[in-house]
């Protein structure tokens, strides 16, 4: 008996885990967006701590990936815990083409942006001028694969 009470449960817990799914797919940009475009969509997710945009606009392969993205951590599990937190962006720069050749075989578009922060580890709170985003494409489109400087 109880493994059918079991089988039930797990039966509606897939249900909500694909209702959900399907809700953050709808929130996420076309597959034919462009890299700036997906940005824009990474930036406000960012911002509202929707951390199942970011991270399912980051690439699965990225250094550091899912914490790469800015929600990686939206629960901290202590007081010492630290998790970045976009607070702001402005100042959306012009996309850089980086050929294969020069990125380990894999092309990749980066785009500075200013972004205000806090908790990134390394950094001391407020505006990084600059930041770079790195995307390359998959076949759900571009997703973040690198970010910093340089």
């Amino acid at each position: 008996m109880s493994a059918a009470v079991l089988v039930v449960g797990t039966g509606a817990a897939v249900g909500v885990h694909l209702e959900h799914a399907a809700e953050v797919a709808r929130r996420l940009p076309p597959a034919s967006a462009t890299s700036d475009q997906v940005l824009r969509v990474y930036l406000r997710a960012a911002e509202a701590h929707d951390c199942a945009v970011t991270e399912a606009l980051t690439a699965s392969d990225a250094p550091g990936s899912p914490g790469q993205s800015w929600c990686g951590q939206r629960q901290p599990t202590s007081w010492f815990d630290e998790h970045p937190d976009l607070l702001a962006h402005r100042n959306v720069g012009a996309v850089e083409r980086i050929p294969a050749d020069e990125r380990g075989g894999v092309a990749e578009e980066c785009i500075p942006v200013d972004v205000t922060e806090t908790n990134l580890t390394g950094a001391d709170p407020g505006t990084l001028r600059g930041w770079q985003f790195c995307f390359h494409h998959t076949e759900d489109g571009w997703r973040l694969s690198d970010q910093g400087y340089g």
